[in-house]
């Protein structure tokens, strides 16, 4: 019997499985169910609230802010319900350091890293948080820098021109200036404005007409809330976007790439803000600039002679230029260059003179003059460092970082280095050993990772997978561990590379946002030259999958690996290099790792060449990965239709014994079985895509295969894990390519991207779950299910969908087309979703926290965010007298189900939900040890419920 669930009110009435009335509710959840409905009428409008969520994903701790809608009809129903969810966004961590320089502080204790809305400080002692400077969700940070006449203020520049003035010791705001104009750079300088010394704040920003200007304005606390006095200096039609300023302001350089703008005042004191006048002159450049650094000359110590000299003349600025190309060139006294080239006779103009270094083979990603100006430091996509000692022309090479390098700051004494990678790591050096003295790495997942993006309304309504997930789980004994897969290093500096390969495996902590491990899973091209004689890429292999088991003492991983095109076409031809079917060139390793408590790291054990294979010969794609519950034995699924379960057996020993006592792994893996899927389907073709997941005691395991036509609906497969045989087949649950399947009790949730269907195996009823757009009925809104996740500690399960967004026709192409992603949240009880929130980056992972019930989210920010629910008792299933009314079948006794032998009598069985959520202290607290205990906030929560429910 299969009953179609539609959100409308009629379908609703009819259904029986997806909504019970209030008299199936025990008196506990009446009595709360009374309390909220009271509270509501109370202390709002008679229109509900929808949560969905307005949340800055970088602010941590914060909930989510609700939205009023307008509803009606059905909807109002809908909202009341959403109304009520005990789902929150709590807790976020982590996040993606932008491309802004580093700060040291004045005595080099703290260093200061900009994420998109928000400024972390850490100890570079300790190398932890030591606190967090948070912007409201709007806000876009474009620029920072420590007050030059207060080291405890710190300046914060957004892209909607404010200006944000901090104590960053006591994390509080003291002032905001507001300019309301696009900025793209800022600076702040110290300037003499009669007998006062104040803060002089230099900003390009972006008219209305287009062109660009130098606006310079005068900071005073006492004008907050308003836009500071001041004045254009230059305007242009030019894109400038980059802006460095010499020591108070006497020399500002602006450039585009192309053009470099000096700007020069000799006035070292100023009567007025009005009284600021700088002499211009444009240099095109022979290069297109990447990166560049000014110093400004200083005369000799002791020498009053030419101190005196250098106060009536313009100050002697050195200017720095790395190109796209991979050379530096170097301007000496560029400003008195420039002005005596002006003043020279006509048939006397010669182009600048300039120093050139190169050895870099890409653009110069960073360069940096030494405090003494003996030296450059200069870094590239290379993953060296290299510093340049100009008087003898020797370098000096630190080789062998872990990434390209997109930043490099000089401390204030010269005493340290801070080198940003473009893997989301800051490292400190001693200038004199080049040793490491902190290091700050953050999650390290790639900028980007998806795929091609189909429009629901122009594909008759076959859409493709709007992104790719990547590798992660969370460690079952520690559940504030998540295993990670990562790229081995990440285009640095702009037009990025958007498809990065996953070969390391990064261990963070989620609760602290501490980085614990990192270790390859696959070989890498870290330490070696990673292009072709051709200069195509040369990318390390893929992993696609990885699991753990239940104990947390084997990891089993594949990753997989093709040529580039044009090198396939020389194995194969007659493909002419056209997609991943090359099997004769593809590499594909099933590897099984176990935890060596020793070392801390992963082992490898068993590698698997070629798990799945053709019968010509040549790998054949791993579709599905999976774990199977309270054994040590993995699942995998090929693209040829074959079913493999591999378990651990003893390794066979050698009569020669090690020659250390170290322990060796006494196991080692095998295929135990088979199953042939083909039989059941066209064996003639190959699958492109493919799902399955164990039951929760791990007898059974469910598989999705897609349908080989397009009229024709997808496949489950339910398989006796024991003896590997198919014991059912059913077809019609779900259309479309498979996203995820997963079981939650003896409920199977399977989510593709045309469908979400529950189906019930013991009572064989089914439930389909509509899919649409946020309030309207539009075909182009139909949101396509991405991920799935299941959570039975709340009896809960999570889909992530990806909507396209054509609400309104004013609105420009871009904004319409844009997709959003939503996560909804259902129990077994509706087929409505208890929670829906936006999310504001792509999600590339959904987990579930079996310790705390929360949902994890970590998308192409790096954010880490948690999706918690209030009541620490699981949801309660469906009761056995609604059970009962369901249709007896064939599968009630299908795979020999017997009750435990702890279970209560059944006549106790409709009581359980309200004893399990009766919330006491020693439900919240538990036996578990302070550090895996929940946060602060969520433990406040639930202590206060348990004493309201009492």
């Amino acid at each position: 019997m299969t009953e179609v669930v539609r959100q409308s009110s009629d379908a609703v009435k009819r259904s029986r499985a997806s909504e019970y009335s209030q008299k199936d509710l025990s008196p506990m959840e009446r009595e709360r169910s009374k309390k909220r409905r009271l509270s509501r009428e109370n202390g709002r409008a008679s229109r509900p609230v929808i949560p969905e969520s307005r949340e800055d994903p970088s602010a941590n701790g914060r909930a989510s802010t609700a939205v009023e809608v307008t509803q009606s009809g059905g909807e109002f129903e809908k909202a009341a319900r959403n109304s009520r969810t005990p789902w929150s966004l709590s807790q976020v961590v982590g996040g993606r350091y932008s491309d802004l320089d580093p700060v040291f502080s004045v005595d080099e204790k703290f260093i200061f890293l900009a994420l998109e809305k928000a400024i972390h400080i850490f100890s570079t002692s300790t190398s932890r948080l030591f606190r967090t400077l948070q912007l409201e969700a709007s806000a876009k940070i474009v620029g920072y820098q420590l007050s030059p006449t207060n080291d405890e203020h710190l300046y914060v520049f957004t892209s909607s021109g404010s200006v944000r003035k901090w104590d960053w010791t006591s994390s509080r705001q003291i002032s905001s200036w507001e300019t309301s104009c696009k900025t793209f750079c800022a600076r702040i300088c110290s300037t003499h404005i009669g007998t006062e010394v104040h803060d002089a704040f230099y900003s390009l920003r972006q008219r209305k007409d287009g062109r660009r200007e130098l606006a310079i304005n005068i900071l005073k606390d006492g004008d907050a809330d308003v836009e500071p006095a001041g004045f254009v200096a230059l305007e242009t039609s030019r894109p400038v976007k980059h802006i460095t300023l010499s020591n108070q302001g006497h020399a500002v350089i602006i450039s585009d790439g192309q053009h470099i703008f000096v700007g020069s005042r000799k006035a070292a004191d100023l009567a007025s803000p009005e009284s600021f006048h700088y002499t211009w002159r444009e240099l095109s450049l022979p290069v297109t600039a990447t990166c560049f650094d000014i110093r400004e000359s200083l005369p000799a110590e002791g020498s009053k002679i030419a101190l005196s000299k250098a106060r009536q003349a313009s100050p002697a600025v050195d200017l720095v230029l790395g190109d796209s190309s991979g050379s530096i060139l170097i301007y000496h006294d560029i400003v008195n260059s420039l002005s005596q080239r002006e003043n020279a006779q006509e048939s006397e103009v010669r182009s600048l003179v300039f120093r050139k270094l190169h050895w870099h083979r890409g653009a110069v990603t960073a360069v940096r003059w030494s405090r003494d100006g003996n030296y450059l430091i200069s870094g590239g996509s290379e993953s060296v460092m290299v510093l340049w000692q100009l008087d003898t022309g020797r370098k000096q090479f630190l080789p062998h970082l872990s990434a390209p390098i997109s930043n490099i700051i000089i401390s204030p004494t010269g005493n340290s280095y801070a080198v940003k990678l473009a893997d989301n790591t800051v490292i400190v050096l001693s200038a004199t050993e080049l040793q490491p003295s902190s290091a700050i790495i953050g999650l390290q997942l790639p900028s980007s990772r998806t795929a091609q993006t189909t429009n629901p309304a122009k594909s008759a309504g076959s859409s493709t997978r709007i992104l790719d997930a990547i590798p992660a789980v969370l460690h079952p004994r520690n559940p504030d561990h998540l295993l990670v897969a990562v790229p081995a290093s990440q285009t640095a500096g702009e037009g990025k590379d958007k498809t990065t390969d996953l070969c390391f495996l990064q261990t963070v902590d989620i609760r602290t946002g501490s980085h614990l491990s990192r270790q390859a899973l696959a070989r890498t091209n870290v330490t070696v030259l990673n292009t072709g004689p051709e200069g195509t890429k040369i990318s390390p292999p893929d992993v696609k999958f990885v699991e753990i088991t239940h104990d947390g003492q084997w990891l089993a991983t594949v990753d997989d690996w093709l040529p580039s095109p044009q090198d396939a076409t020389a194995f194969d031809p007659c493909h002419e290099g056209k997609g991943p079917s090359v099997g004769y060139s593809r590499e594909t390793f099933l590897k099984f790792w176990m935890w060596n408590d020793s070392t801390k790291l992963w082992e490898l054990v068993t590698r698997i060449n070629e798990p799945h294979s053709r019968l010509q010969g040549g790998a054949m794609s791993v579709l599905s990965l999976a774990s199977r519950p309270n054994a040590h034995e993995f699942v995998t699924l090929g693209a040829d239709g074959i079913l493999r379960f591999w378990d651990a057996v003893p390794r066979h020993q050698s009569h020669i014994k090690p020659r250390t006592d170290a322990a060796q792994p006494q196991e080692t893996w095998r295929c135990r079985r088979s199953v042939n899927l083909k039989s059941r389907t066209d064996g003639s073709l190959s699958f492109q895509v493919a799902s399955m997941g164990f039951s929760e005691d791990g007898s059974v395991l469910a598989v999705c295969l897609p349908s080989q036509s397009s009229v024709s609906t997808g496949s489950v497969h339910l398989i006796d894990a024991d003896v590997c045989e198919i014991r059912q087949s059913r077809e019609g649950l779900f259309s479309g390519n498979p996203c995820g399947v997963r079981f939650l009790g003896q409920h199977l949730i399977v989510a593709s991207e045309q469908s979400l269907s529950v189906w019930d195996t013991v009572n064989d009823v089914t439930k389909a779950i509509e899919l649409g757009g946020s309030g309207t009925a539009d075909s182009a809104t139909l949101g396509s299910p991405i991920l799935l996740s299941v959570n039975r500690k709340t009896n809960s399960f999570a889909i992530i969908t990806g909507r396209f967004g054509t609400a309104s026709a004013n609105q420009s192409s871009k904004r319409r087309h844009k997709t959003r992603f939503y996560i909804d949240i259902y129990n077994l009880r509706s087929s409505r979703p208890v929670f829906q929130s936006v999310l504001r980056c792509h999600p590339l992972a959904l987990l579930p926290d079996s310790a705390t019930g929360d949902y994890i989210v970590i998308d192409t920010s790096a954010y880490v965010q948690r999706i918690g629910c209030s009541s620490t008792g699981a949801e309660p299933a469906v009761s056995s007298n609604e059970l009962s009314s369901y249709m007896k079948t064939e599968l009630d006794g299908l795979f020999g189900w017997q009750a435990p032998k702890n279970a209560p009598a059944p006549d106790s069985l409709p009581n359980e939900g309200a004893r399990s959520g009766s919330n006491d202290l020693g439900d919240i607290f538990g036996s578990a040890p302070p550090y895996l205990l929940s946060p602060v906030s969520v433990l406040f929560r639930d202590v206060v419920g348990a004493f309201v429910s009492k």
